[in-house]
């Protein structure tokens, strides 16, 4: 059963003005496997050469500006998750990527409109470097072009990607991980929930939501990005016996799948929302017209039949 949701922020930047923000914690390969920690250590010298360039004194402005003027977004991640569970059936999140190098911003918003009226409820645009060079624009095209909430998807490892988030007009993001962010964890989803923003923090164990419960998390993420790279046994099996059962009253969850099987185990475990990753998106858009004019198809068969699946009739 969905929890009934309660997210008003328990939650709020505890980080004092002009301090520094907790850098993240080492990585252990062991742990998080070889691609993650590559990848993180990528994103961080990314973000070192950013900070570099930016100086000291810029970016604590750009951090307190954001932090005196908090957000209402239009399309609140939260609300609709909040107005969606009484109808018995998770929100439909769809990550939304370019289908080929050569696909522009616009033609990106293009798509999110066409998916939006086709019924995603929401959608995720991706901005990490190695999956677009243009990001930002992406996100900033999508935000202005649909009326549902849409959430940047990227490695969150610094306060400064939450307030670039802010400036698109996103309602919230993916990406802060606590096998990623350690102690600093807490600090960056409250610092998200300050600027008026969604962010689901990512657990990948008990020991994870434990400690996130006890910082006033109140929006869970479960296989949205590490269990891309890092193997969960039983995954299915713990997600549906474990973590969801776990999480706090009045918490609600996200849950990344990649099959219609793992949507339907998703909602009978309880998931709030829905994340269809591309593993599950790719293949539809590059189907074929299917003879019958009547058969709906690709994207918008899709979504159709995700919403079939789970619906809540059992």
């Amino acid at each position: 059963m969905s929890r009934r949701l309660q997210l008003h922020s328990r939650h709020h930047c505890q980080a004092s003005r002009g301090k520094q923000e907790p850098e993240p914690e080492p990585l252990e390969p062991g742990r998080t496997g070889n691609r993650l920690a590559t990848t993180i250590k990528r994103k961080q010298a990314q973000l070192q050469a950013t900070l570099k360039e930016m100086g000291e004194e810029a970016l604590e402005e750009q951090l307190q500006a954001a932090g005196e003027f908090p957000v209402t977004p239009a399309h609140r991640f939260a609300t609709l998750i909040e107005c969606t569970i009484p109808t018995g059936r998770p929100v439909l999140v769809f990550e939304l990527s370019r289908p080929s190098p050569s696909t522009t911003s616009s033609q990106l918003a293009e798509m999110a409109q066409r998916w939006v009226s086709w019924g995603a409820d929401a959608l995720v645009v991706p901005t990490d470097a190695e999956v677009t060079s243009t990001g930002s624009a992406d996100l900033l095209a999508v935000c202005r072009a649909v009326s549902v909430p849409v959430l940047q998807r990227d490695w969150i490892l610094h306060p400064l990607q939450i307030t670039d988030c802010k400036a698109a007009g996103a309602a919230g993001l993916l990406g802060i991980i606590t096998q990623v962010s350690g102690r600093g964890t807490a600090v960056m989803s409250s610092y998200a929930a300050a600027l008026g923003l969604d962010a689901p923090v990512e657990v990948c164990n008990r020991t994870d939501v434990q400690a996130m419960s006890q910082a006033g998390v109140g929006l869970f993420g479960v296989n949205l990005a590490v269990g891309l790279s890092l193997a969960l046994p039983n995954f299915a099996t713990d997600m549906a016996k474990g973590l969801l059962a776990d999480l706090p009253f009045g918490a609600a969850s996200l849950v990344g799948i990649r099959s219609f099987d793992e949507a339907l185990k998703a909602r009978l475990a309880g998931a709030d929302a829905i994340f269809v990753k591309n593993e599950l998106i790719n293949p539809v858009l590059a189907e074929r017209k299917p003879a019958n004019p009547y058969q709906k198809y690709g994207m918008e068969g899709l979504i159709e039949r995700l919403k079939d699946v789970t619906c809540g009739d059992d």
